[in-house]
């Protein structure tokens, strides 16, 4: 008997500023219980530490000089068909070739380009800054260099420079209010926080009942947040938090 996994990726993602450090940060959303495992590896002579979902080939993490990638899903129409039926994508190895760089610049070239590049949000950063990348099969890259002395940028499952990208209020309008509704709680969640250790916290807090779309650490019938990532890209630090029963690591 073959069980085909047909994954939903949803997913906050969150840049910016603590104790002088860049930092990125995620919350994992999925509709499956991932198999996970963290990974410490050379790749072509550059360390790297990323968290793998065994099921989807799925990475993100960092490299020994700091640089770090984050991404959550902006799908449309092209996209939701490509997945359906499909559990791996090509997305982890896209995240593996962009961490092998030496460069920031580099690593955003990679993004955009090997394997036609990534879809959805991502974040990328180093010591030295942090970027923006938006694109989708529908859409082309729009990079935007994010300024953290503004505060944390969050990006969850709706379009910000591509209106059509992702969850609109045509299409899929419940989702399209959740993914709006949980940014807006993180921004003031992360508001004036300045402790590492206090971001992800933050983002475990609930607002609304417990089964409610609009949290921000999900336990519905269709969707589960099932891990969070935080990485401090100054101090080299990658921290993984596992949510009980929601995972197998």
């Amino acid at each position: 008997l073959e069980i085909v996994v047909k994954p939903i990726r949803e997913c906050i993602i969150i840049g910016g500023k603590a104790s002088g450090s860049h930092v990125l940060g995620k919350t994992r959303d999925r509709n499956y219980t991932p198999k996970l495992r963290l990974v410490r590896e050379l790749i072509n002579g550059m360390e790297v530490v990323y968290l793998h979902d065994l099921y989807t080939d799925y990475l993100e993490g960092m490299n020994e000089l700091g640089i770090g990638l984050i991404n959550s899903a902006l799908l449309v129409g092209e996209d939701e068909k490509a997945v359906k039926g499909k559990v791996t994508s090509d997305d982890g190895p896209r995240m593996k070739k962009a961490l092998e760089q030496s460069t920031l610049s580099d690593c955003i070239k990679s993004l955009v380009s090997y394997k036609d590049g990534i879809r959805g949000h991502t974040f990328v950063g180093s010591p030295k800054s942090l970027y923006s990348i938006e694109m989708t099969s529908k859409h082309n890259p729009v990079i935007n260099k994010l300024d953290p002395t503004t505060g944390f940028d969050v990006r969850t499952n709706h379009g910000e420079d591509h209106d059509g990208a992702g969850y609109t209020p045509n299409r899929k309008p419940d989702d399209y209010l959740s993914s709006k509704i949980r940014k807006a709680t993180a921004r003031i969640e992360l508001a004036d926080t300045d402790d590492p250790s206090e971001i992800m916290p933050k983002l475990n807090q609930q607002h609304f009942e417990t089964d409610s779309n609009y949290n921000m650490v999900r336990k519905t019938d269709n969707m589960r947040s099932t891990s969070q990532v935080l990485m401090n890209l100054n101090d080299l630090e990658f921290t993984v938090y596992l949510l009980p029963d929601e995972c197998k690591f």
